[in-house]
C-alpha cells in the first residue's frame, strides 16, 4: 500500500505534495504495526516457552518441596521446633517474616528437595532436554580409572531450582538476602553429597581399570549434612547505620559487606529462635505440651533418648505414661489371583506424653509447713 501510495502522489496533480505526506503518514504507520506484531509475537513465544517450562517442571518442583519438608519433620521431628504446618510458607512477602536457624533450615532444605528430585527425574528420562552429564567423559580421574557412565545431571537441576525457587524473593532487603543464600546453600549441601560410584574392567574381573561416575545420594545424607550445618548456623550482625528502608545503595552495600565474609554452605540467620517450649498463636508455635516423646524403646539414638527431658522437664512439664490401643492390618495372606486379606489386630502400646505438672500439691505442702511452724 505505501508503494502504491507513492507511485501514485508523483502525477500531475496540484495535491501531490500532500499526496506524498500521506503516503509517508501510511508508510510509518504500517512499519510501527509490523514492529508492534513483532515485538507482541517475540512476547508470546516467550511467555509460551515459560508456560512450556512450568507445566514440564511445576510437577518435579512440586515433589521436590514436598521432599524437602518431609525430610524437616523427620530431622526435627524430637526436637522443640517440629516443622510445623504454619511455618512451611517459604515466600517472605505472603507471611513467613522471621529469620531464625528454623527457617534457614527449611528454604535450604526446600531448596535442596527441588533440586534433588528435579535431577533425578532427569537421570530417569522424564525430561526431553535433559541427559546424563559426560562432560568429564573419558577424562582421567585417578589412578586406575577415567570418568565415564551416567553421571546425574545435577547442573540442570540446580539451574532449575534457581528458577523456581529463588523466584519467591523480588526483594532486595536483608531478609530476602538471607533467604537465598540459604537457597544457595541448600543446592551446595547436594553436590557436597554425591558419590562416586565405579564398575570394574579387565580380563577375567582384574579391575585393572575402573569407570566412574558421580550419582546423587539418598536424600536422608542431604537432610543429615544441612541438619549439622544448622547446628552451626551463624547469628549475622547488620550494619544498622548503613541500612536503610527500601532498595536503596546503602541497603545494598551493607548487606554485600555482610555477606562477603560468609561461606555460601553456611546457613545464616538474623534473629534468635522464639520459646518453642510455649504456646504462641501469633507466631504459629502449639508449644510442647502434648507432644509425644521417646522413653526406654530399643535402637534409640542418644538425641531420641533425651527427647522427654528436651520436651518435657525442660519445658516446665511432666511425663505422662499412657496405654493406647491400636488397631493394624495382620495376618495377610496372598489369595490367587489376585488379592491380599488381612485380618485386623488390636495391640495396646505405650506410649509418653508431655503434660502440666499438678499445681495443687505446691500450695498444699506450703499450708503444711505453715501449720507445723505455728505449733
Amino acid at each position: 500500500q505505501s508503494v502504491y501510495c507513492l507511485v501514485s502522489s508523483l502525477g500531475e496533480s496540484e495535491d501531490a505534495i500532500a499526496s506524498m505526506g500521506s503516503c509517508q503518514l501510511l508508510t510509518s504507520l504500517v512499519l510501527s504495526m509490523c514492529c508492534h506484531v513483532l515485538s507482541t509475537t517475540a512476547w508470546l513465544i516467550s511467555a509460551f516457552l515459560f508456560l512450556q517450562a512450568y507445566l514440564t517442571y511445576s510437577s518435579s518442583v512440586q515433589a521436590g518441596a514436598q521432599r524437602g519438608i518431609e525430610e524437616c519433620k523427620h530431622q526435627f521431628a524430637w526436637d522443640r521446633w517440629n516443622c510445623p504446618e504454619s511455618e512451611l510458607q517459604l515466600s517472605t512477602h505472603k507471611g513467613l517474616r522471621s529469620a531464625t536457624k528454623e527457617t534457614a533450615f527449611l528454604h535450604a532444605i526446600s531448596a535442596a528437595g527441588v533440586m534433588y528430585t528435579l535431577t533425578k527425574n532427569c537421570s530417569m528420562g522424564d525430561f526431553d532436554n535433559c541427559g546424563c552429564d559426560d562432560s568429564k567423559a573419558g577424562k582421567m580421574g585417578g589412578r586406575g580409572w577415567i570418568w565415564g557412565g551416567c553421571s546425574d545431571n545435577v547442573n540442570f537441576g540446580e539451574n532449575i531450582s534457581k528458577q523456581f525457587v529463588d523466584a519467591l524473593e523480588n526483594g532486595h532487603d536483608s531478609r530476602a538476602a538471607v533467604n537465598l543464600h540459604n537457597n544457595e546453600a541448600g543446592r551446595l549441601a547436594i553436590k557436597a553429597t554425591m558419590k562416586r560410584s565405579c564398575k570394574c574392567h579387565g580380563v577375567s574381573g582384574s579391575c585393572s581399570i575402573q569407570t566412574c561416575w558421580m550419582q546423587l545420594s539418598d536424600f536422608r545424607d542431604v537432610g543429615n549434612y544441612l541438619k549439622i550445618k544448622y547446628d552451626h548456623a551463624q547469628k549475622l550482625e547488620m550494619d544498622k547505620r548503613r541500612m536503610r528502608a527500601g532498595n536503596s545503595a546503602d541497603n545494598r552495600g551493607a548487606i554485600a559487606h555482610t555477606f562477603s565474609s560468609i561461606a555460601p554452605a553456611e546457613l545464616v540467620h538474623l534473629e534468635d529462635s522464639p520459646n518453642y517450649c510455649v504456646r504462641n498463636l501469633s507466631l504459629g508455635l502449639h508449644g510442647t505440651e502434648g507432644r509425644e516423646c521417646l522413653q526406654g524403646g530399643k535402637n534409640l539414638s542418644q538425641w531420641e533418648k533425651r527427647s522427654c527431658r528436651r520436651l518435657c522437664h525442660e519445658c516446665g512439664l511432666k511425663v505422662e505414661e499412657r496405654r493406647i490401643e491400636t488397631v493394624s492390618s495382620c495376618n495377610c495372606k496372598f489369595h490367587w489371583c489376585c488379592t491380599v486379606k488381612c485380618e485386623k489386630c488390636t495391640q495396646v502400646v505405650t506410649k509418653y506424653f508431655c503434660t502440666k505438672k499438678n499445681k495443687s500439691s505446691r500450695p498444699q505442702s506450703s499450708r503444711r509447713r505453715h501449720r507445723v511452724r505455728n505449733r
